[in-house]
């Protein structure tokens, strides 16, 4: 048999990874600059600076509710439930929803670049613990996000890194979430709000209890069931 098209195939994913690392870095670089430019550089308004509220918080609050979306999912997936009122493979679409968590926390980091208030730098937004603003609280934010990135891109490694390593790393998720929450919950200039702490503790109390729920034993059927396929 030829193991030339194999190779090829390798090769051709390899140049799609660099291909999307590439592009990314393009769009954040692009993203600061624009940023720089056009927020720090102008006095903004009163109605302008709220509106960056808006959009900071929104992207902030709408990266952690769509993480626990897919973090639940995946705990529900490794029981092998199903939800009341959700149709099937409703499950499996939720928890494939990582990416976008991601992309609306890079969002969240790159918008607080013309928060006048907090002050954020390039540099604060890349190094964790150096911000002026809550940096222990930021600096966990800056973490969950680079972790994040970690989990998600060893998703599409999987078939070269294998299923045990990425097993492995899939286990970071949980520290992704955690950290997550505390960043929201202690760095959110609104998370004093009723409603902000209602929300963090339920999210936070149904993962907890999904985990413990999961640990029972359930999902090792699942991770042997994929075992046996990879």
């Amino acid at each position: 048999m030829s193991t030339a098209a194999p190779t090829r195939g390798i090769q051709a994913s390899w140049t799609e990874y660099i291909g999307l690392v590439m592009g990314a870095l393009a769009g954040a670089g692009v993203a600061v600059l624009l940023a720089l430019r056009f927020v720090h550089a102008q006095s903004m308004s009163d109605s302008a600076a709220t509106l960056l509220w808006y959009g900071v918080r929104g992207a902030g609050v709408a990266a952690y509710l769509v993480l626990w979306l897919t973090t639940a999912a995946g705990l529900c997936l490794a029981r092998r439930v199903s939800l009341p009122g959700l149709p099937t493979g409703a499950l499996f679409f939720l928890h494939q929803l990582g990416d976008l968590a991601l992309s609306l926390g890079v969002l969240h980091a790159l918008l607080l670049l013309g928060d006048r208030f907090a002050g954020f730098t390039p540099a604060t937004l890349v190094v964790p613990f150096q911000a002026t603003y809550r940096p222990l609280w930021t600096g966990l934010g800056i973490l969950a996000l680079y972790l994040a990135a970690m989990v998600q891109w060893s998703i599409r490694l999987r078939p070269h890194i294998g299923y045990r390593v990425w097993r492995g790393i899939h286990y970071v998720s949980y520290a992704v979430f955690a950290l997550a929450l505390l960043h929201g919950l202690e760095s959110g200039s609104d998370s004093f709000l009723s409603p902000m702490r209602a929300m963090y503790l339920l999210t936070g109390a149904s993962v907890a209890a999904l985990t413990v729920w999961r640990s029972g034993g359930g999902g090792q059927q699942l991770a042997a069931s994929q075992i046996g396929r990879s």
